[in-house]
């Protein structure tokens, strides 16, 4: 087997020197020829209201989307989509009418920012800087509800990684609806965007979601295999004259924050009172300098409760404001579920000393962050953490940097230097731990055309180990088509390789992953396409007196994607894991794990089903069962999803798994349930409330949050948590209560 492997890396060697070649021998391709749209500039006053009746509109010039995107590629779509485009000194203005033989139209909340599966809307992406990488995407719909996005690394990867839904402007927009169309009326300042100084042109798209065709349109065409916001197929606005500066205006943000906490457990109370805030910086035309001290980051929104069967932790979403913003500059290093270098949230989290998790004040921050040039672009992160003698908690320095330069047409080479440093000398703090380091080195291949995307990667670490193995590397390529996919990823982590601010699931291993997936188009009948897809991840020792394979997995799917959005698919899941030491799967039988030094067999059959996303009333269902490590498992996961629309969206997650293992007498019974209820009275005036039981983590909370943003970006936040603890034998006792008061104001 060592041989294969060793053979396996040979060849990988030489396939990612042919990659490099053809990375280099490829970059001239030519694209085809895609829209292009002149810009006039208007001396006219224009009122956003919704209508076109300025005589500013009658004198602009227009355009409609060319293409659908969604069921197919084609030009044949029923429903036109017009859009016209002006701007003066201080701001751009979009008019965006969209036919319809309908008025059935669906709008799920009034939220900025609300993101349904399945809504109507269009988005307008604009690529300042024309480098196909990063785009700034403002959305709305007939009622003038506001979204806007910040799209990173070309819009070629998975959403959470491309799309930040977190970035917020100030601009104005409002809708009304005609018969037999609507309007879409919008104001974007130019001090809300960076670009060149004195740009005449910018890269722009836009497109349609048209829920009575179930049709996606697109102004420039886009591969039906790509995201409709992929960055890498866009037309062209030219602007009648040259714009001046971005004039980006100083931003002040303080906050208040008025928290009362019962702690049920420890029989404590706090009441405090406590003020900070953020300062943003627009340097140039690309960079902003943000400072910020005492943020305050209490839980105005609580994580989703996850069951984990894994011996590996769960990724979370970052949300918290101050760290994300340009945060591509930072999270988008190494490779998903192997290596992590940087996760923002470990900062402001920390041990104590008996092992628990607990959060860690943090002091002040700055972040500089945007483009130097036109292709070189900068991140630095350095945020202070307070200490905690009697946890013994010290104080740490957490900094980072990157370093982002555009080469070839899409592609880049980045930088990245981390470091967690001690600010004194703790006496409860060991040698080894006092600092850890890193930096490495990338290469992000994105072709002209997107078939080809990949990353070469390599890294290394320090402590004051004197000799350690710290080094790590790997490559990731994939080359996608309309009918097919294929990829595969190699990568190394060495023996000492450490990342106290990153995220690593082993060290002293090797991963290699192929993965291919084929698509069928029927060319009638209701299913879009069918999907088929392998995975597989092998992870190994090369050098390894014990077990060399670690954990040998594959998945094979089978997924039909229907015109009307529903889905269905299969999936088989198989498994041979290794575990190095005991571990209890179900997370509640600690004292009877699972027997470490063996090598456990897993085999899980899965069926799912996703309704029409279009419906008022929709679900998604998923059932699987099989052989589970040495015993078996049966779950169901679902979700179930209704609106009164537009003021009233609500859903219940209700999953369960039943595990019996062999070594156990009785079936562990986990059940995760969460319903949610999202009320937007008005555009600005929103009441959130998440109602979540975890049987496994023995909780059960609510979170309701009233939100009213009564000034632009500003903000008034009040928010009830209550969690108490629920065990299966026993009385429910309360665990912790707040309220929280918070307001934030942008000057």
């Amino acid at each position: 087997m060592l041989n294969l492997i060793k053979q396996t890396i040979k060849f990988t060697h030489i396939f990612i020197f042919g990659l490099i070649l053809f990375s280099f021998s490829h970059r001239g391709l030519a694209q085809e020829t895609y829209p292009n749209m002149n810009v006039k500039f208007t001396s006219s006053a224009i009122t956003i209201d919704g209508n076109d009746l300025e005589e500013a509109w009658k004198t602009a010039d227009s355009t409609y989307t060319g293409w659908t995107h969604f069921p197919n590629e084609s030009t044949e779509f029923k429903n036109p989509t017009q859009l016209k485009l002006l701007y003066d000194d201080k701001n751009i203005y979009l008019m965006c009418k969209a036919f319809s033989a309908s008025d059935d139209y669906v709008i799920p909340s009034l939220k900025w920012d609300f993101s349904g599966k399945a809504s109507d809307k269009i988005n307008f992406i604009f690529d300042t800087f024309s480098d196909g990488n990063i785009a700034y995407m403002f959305g709305s719909n007939m009622a003038g509800v506001k979204s806007d996005i910040l799209i990173s690394n070309g819009g070629v990867s998975t959403p959470r990684n491309d799309i930040n839904r977190t970035w917020d402007a100030k601009f104005d927009v409002e809708g009304q609806i005609f018969p037999g169309y609507y309007i879409v009326e919008m104001r974007i300042p130019l001090s809300t965007l960076s670009f060149p100084k004195g740009s005449t042109s910018w890269r722009f798209n836009f497109f349609r979601f048209d829920t009575t065709e179930y049709q996606r349109t697109t102004w420039a065409r886009i591969p039906q295999e790509f995201k409709d916001y992929n960055l890498a197929f866009m037309g062209k606005i030219h602007f009648e004259k040259p714009l001046g500066k971005s004039n980006a205006n100083i931003s002040v943000i303080p906050f208040i924050n008025a928290i009362t906490i019962n702690n049920f457990e420890n029989d404590t109370a706090l009441k405090d009172l406590s003020i900070g805030g953020d300062i943003k910086v627009p340097i140039g035309n690309g960079l902003n300098l943000d400072l910020t001290y005492n943020p305050d980051f209490s839980q105005v929104e609580v994580d989703d409760e996850i069951v984990n069967l894994r011996r590996f932790e769960i990724k979370l979403p970052e949300k918290r404001q101050f760290f994300l913003q340009n945060s591509d500059l930072f999270s988008n290093f190494g490779a998903i579920r192997t290596i992590t270098p940087f996760f923002t949230r470990r900062i402001g989290l920390a041990r104590d000393a008996q092992g628990n998790l607990v959060e860690n004040d943090i002091i002040g921050g700055i972040r500089l962050s945007g483009k130097i040039s036109n292709g070189l672009k900068i991140g630095l992160l350095s945020m202070l953490t307070n200490d905690d003698v009697a946890n013994e908690i010290p104080s740490n320095l957490n900094t980072v940097l990157s370093l982002n330069q555009k080469v070839f047409n899409r592609s880049a080479l980045k930088f990245l230097f981390i470091n967690r440093e001690t600010t004194k000398d703790y006496d409860f703090v060991d040698q080894n731990d006092t600092f850890n380091r890193l930096i490495g080195l990338e290469y992000d291949l994105n072709s002209i055309d997107n078939v080809w995307n990949g990353r070469f990667f390599t890294y290394n670490s320090f402590s004051p180990l004197k000799y350690e193995n710290g080094f790590s590397g790997g490559v990731r390529v994939k080359k996608e088509t309309r009918k097919q996919e294929i990829s595969f990823e190699y990568s190394y982590l060495g023996d000492d390789f450490r990342s106290d601010l990153g995220i690593l699931r082993r060290i002293g291993v090797s991963k290699f992953s192929p993965y291919y997936a084929h698509k069928f188009y029927p060319k009638k009948g209701k299913v879009n396409y069918y999907r088929l897809a392998y995975y597989h991840w092998l992870w190994f020792k090369l050098n390894s007196s014990t077990e060399s394979i670690l954990e040998n997995n594959f998945l094979a799917s089978f997924k039909a994607i229907y015109t009307n959005q529903s889905e269905l698919e299969l999936r088989v899941y198989n498994a041979n894991e290794y575990f190095p030491n005991d571990f209890d799967p179900t997370g509640i039988n600690s004292e009877t794990p699972l027997i470490g030094g063996n090598t456990y067999h897993t085999n899980i059959f899965e069926i799912s089903y996703s309704s029409n996303p279009a419906k008022d009333f929709y679900f998604i269902a998923a059932q699987n069962y099989g052989k589970f490590y040495d015993g078996t498992k049966y779950s169901f996961e679902n979700s179930i999803f209704f609106r009164f629309q537009p003021k009233l969206l609500a859903s219940v997650k209700l999953n369960y798994d039943a595990i019996k293992l062999n070594h156990l007498e009785k079936t562990a019974q986990l059940w995760l349930v969460g319903p949610k209820f999202d009320f937007s009275f008005t555009k600005k005036l929103y009441w959130a409330t998440l109602i979540q039981f975890n049987s496994q983590s023995e909780n059960f909370g609510v979170n309701s949050r009233l939100q009213w943003r009564f000034n632009g970006l500003s903000n008034l936040f009040l928010v009830y948590n209550d969690n108490y603890q629920v065990r299966e034998i026993g009385p429910i006792s309360p665990r912790m209560r707040s309220l929280n008061l918070k307001i934030t104001y942008w000057f």
